[in-house]
């Protein structure tokens, strides 16, 4: 139980700071500028939110200890953007020059390749695998958003693959 109530701490932390990064967004727009990569940060915190939300339910404590356990997991995950926020505050502090920025470049697309192209389709299995612990809407609903998380992570993957071969090429 403690470690759960840990885990929902985590959540809604996660959760939180989401929200945050939605207000930013919005503020931002309403005052003429635009964050960068906004679309897709929406993108990802809409997904973020609908997976969470059975996490952090009171009223259904065995469901939201079923969707903790794979949801935890999923958050490895965001060690690919510890990789990305290095390689954007090196570039930005001119830091190390290309020899790290290609070094960075290339951890962050092992990473990536690691924690959600193969890490987010070992979840979806945990999710299928917890069937018969969640209700059956919910289950499609997650089934179905981490199919969306795949997908944003494969545009994401291109992205970085196409920026980087840009790089490459100077």
């Amino acid at each position: 139980p403690a470690e759960d109530a840990l885990a929902r701490r985590f959540v809604l932390a996660s959760t939180s700071y989401f929200a945050l990064d939605v207000a930013h967004i919005f503020a931002s727009l309403v005052s003429g500028r635009a964050p960068h990569q906004w679309r897709g940060r929406l993108a990802h915190h809409a997904i973020q939110f609908v997976a969470n939300a059975p996490a952090l339910a009171r009223d259904a404590p065995r469901v939201a200890a079923v969707v903790r356990r794979y949801l935890l997991l999923a958050y490895i995950a965001e060690a690919s953007t510890v990789v990305l926020r290095l390689r954007s505050l090196a570039k930005a502090g001119g830091i190390g020059g290309e020899g790290l920025q290609r070094a960075l470049g290339k951890a962050l697309l092992v990473s990536f390749v690691l924690t959600r192209l193969i890490g987010f389709p070992l979840q979806t299995l945990n999710i299928w695998r917890a069937e018969h612990a969640l209700p059956r809407g919910l289950w499609r609903l997650h089934l179905a958003f981490a199919g969306a998380g795949i997908l944003l992570s494969s545009g994401w993957f291109a992205m970085l693959l196409r920026k980087g071969g840009a790089q490459q090429k100077r």
